[in-house]
């Protein structure tokens, strides 16, 4: 039986894994880019100085006005990949998404829509030409990725040269994606960026990992039984007899989980990490488990403590018989009987 199950539940998890597909993505312009402005606060040579001094946030908040002022909005629920061509040495190449500065070098997307991801070039050379190669990689969700190993674990910036900027005029080149469906959710985008095609040496390039948040993840929970309980067995000498279980007996489970709130797998906390779980007895028993859990993050894994409840398939004697009792090999004193236990105890959760 437990074997039949582990065998839908890889059926059902690994479909994603025969194999990845690639697609080149190709933007195109908004109407209206690239858009003129003249540049007379001079925000472009601000934000170039802001980065070079490794003020990131100064420098981003700075370009996030530059653009604006050009004619283009942003929408903080969209991704902008924002390259700013300062020199052919210096291209800082990030991505502005909602309404903070912090995390510009973060490569980090949650799950694209069909058209919320824009490429924004921003330079002072006329018209901010630049080419773009974008190839888009399919991959599988964090639960699958490490889906075999927890089985098999149950047994089945750059350098820069400082220059003066010249010139008033900046030009903001914006292009506008259209993300074909398998690659939203999970995918890699690798970003390559030249002032022209025949270039040899691209002025930034950068991979960036779309990975939506997920609510199912995996672990070994270890739960104690809160009753103290025994089992009817048969004997060496073929008598019925009564053997009791420790009062802390700690059995291991395999369990999944599901979180009521969407983790970020590379950030996780506490308020994301309360969860229902549900799982079988490692072992010959068959025995499952449903709780509630929650718990913090060590790195690299999750350490939770729950509570729940199991229900374990158990001896029951059959009519006509008793403790004490001997019997042949040809009879069978017993019948299954359903115990339910109350369970408690820590799991280590993945990934």
């Amino acid at each position: 039986m437990r074997f039949f199950m582990m065998i839908v539940f890889i059926g059902v998890f690994t479909i994603g894994l025969l194999g990845q597909e690639k697609t080149i993505l190709v933007p195109r312009q908004v109407e209206g880019a690239p858009f003129e402005y003249a540049d007379q606060q001079d925000l472009f040579g601000q934000a170039y100085r802001w980065f070079w001094e490794g003020e990131i946030e100064r420098g981003v908040g700075t370009l996030r006005q530059l653009i604006s002022e050009a004619g283009f909005p942003l929408n903080k629920d969209a991704y902008y990949v924002v390259v700013a061509h300062f020199t052919d040495n210096f291209v800082p190449m990030g991505v502005i998404h909602g309404e903070t500065d912090e995390d510009f070098f973060s490569t980090r997307m949650y799950g694209l829509q069909e058209d919320n991801l824009y490429y924004i070039f921003i330079s002072r050379t006329p018209q901010a030409p630049s080419f773009l190669s974008v190839l888009a990689t399919t991959k599988d969700a964090p639960f699958v990725m490490n889906l075999a190993d927890f089985l098999g674990l149950i047994g089945v910036l750059p350098s820069a040269q400082r220059m003066q900027l010249t010139g008033e005029t900046t030009w903001v080149d914006v292009r506008q994606f259209t993300i074909p469906k398998k690659y939203r959710k999970f995918s890699d985008l690798s970003f390559i960026v030249k002032k022209k095609l025949e270039d040899d040496k691209p002025l930034v390039t950068a991979v960036f990992d779309n990975t939506a948040k997920e609510r199912w993840s995996y672990g070994i929970a270890l739960a104690l039984s809160t009753i103290r309980e025994v089992d009817i067995i048969i004997g060496n000498d073929g008598t019925i007899i009564i053997q009791p279980k420790p009062h802390a007996d700690l059995t291991p489970f395999a369990v999944i989980n599901y979180h009521f709130k969407p983790v970020d797998t590379k950030a996780k906390t506490f308020g994301n990490s309360l969860h229902i779980l549900g799982g079988v007895r490692l072992g010959n028993l068959l025995e499952p488990i449903v709780g509630l859990g929650g718990g913090v993050s060590l790195g690299f894994v999750d350490v939770h403590a729950f509570v729940g409840y199991s229900v374990e398939f158990t001896n029951q004697l059959r009519d006509g018989f008793t403790i004490g009792q001997r019997v042949t090999s040809e009879e069978d004193p017993f019948k299954l009987k359903l115990r339910g236990k109350p369970r408690f105890g820590l799991e280590i959760k993945f990934p």
